[in-house]
């Protein structure tokens, strides 16, 4: 179910949205700062496969655009719809279009907040969550959206998956799967050193890729 967005939330996101967003040879910029890059490809692969890898036809959900890297990765999985939300109107600008072109299935592109989103019970199959949510306030949003949009929005035995840098899940997040899904997995994937950016910003090349899956009653 939607929900009203705090001063807290609305102030993060008109600073995110004041930033102007670009992409060079190395990954997408929102000011000065990077969030994603070309070198998580794989890793992207490696998601697409947990969520989609067994199943085609699948109606997938992607919170936060990025550089449309994740989208590429499903298209020979054949998925049946492809919805991204992406608060950034420029980073809309830059991606959607390229994202059109390359899924071979209908595209909806949401240029709101995850937060407002309402979309019929149980119409998902796979989703796929990577958000820049302000500081302090990570693992409150990510409970949130998996008790307010994931599970209800997720069909049974339809899975969900996010980013994770780093080797360890926080254990407010394993407290989270553990609550709300009856089985989940997590395998570990590394970016070699050699092929990480020169603007990396991530703390690691080491990346977890976790699986949840919907209980089917």
């Amino acid at each position: 179910m939607p929900v009203t967005l705090d001063e807290v939330h609305l102030r993060h996101l008109r600073e995110l949205c004041a930033r102007p967003a670009m992409i060079d040879d190395e990954g997408l910029r929102l000011g000065g700062t990077y969030v994603m890059f070309f070198a998580e490809s794989a890793l992207m692969a490696e998601h697409a496969a947990a969520l989609l890898g067994d199943q085609h036809g699948a109606h997938v959900l992607e919170i936060g655009l990025g550089l449309g890297v994740f989208a590429q990765q499903i298209a020979p999985l054949r998925p049946a719809s492809y919805t991204a939300v992406e608060p950034h109107p420029a980073v809309v600008d830059l991606v959607a279009l390229r994202i059109r072109e390359h899924l071979p299935c209908p595209v909806m592109v949401v240029v709101e907040p995850w937060q407002v989103l309402d979309l019929e019970p149980e119409s998902i199959d796979a989703i796929m969550y990577d958000t820049w949510p302000p500081d302090g306030h990570a693992d409150a949003d990510f409970t949130s959206f998996v008790e307010r949009i994931a599970i209800p929005v997720l069909r049974p035995g339809g899975r969900f998956s996010f980013f994770h840098s780093g080797t360890e899940l926080p254990e407010a997040r394993v407290e989270v799967l553990d609550h709300f899904f009856p089985g989940w997995s997590a395998t570990k994937v590394t970016i070699p050193a050699n092929q990480l950016p020169s603007g990396w910003t991530k703390p690691t090349g080491d990346f977890l890729v976790p699986c949840a899956r919907k209980g089917v009653q």
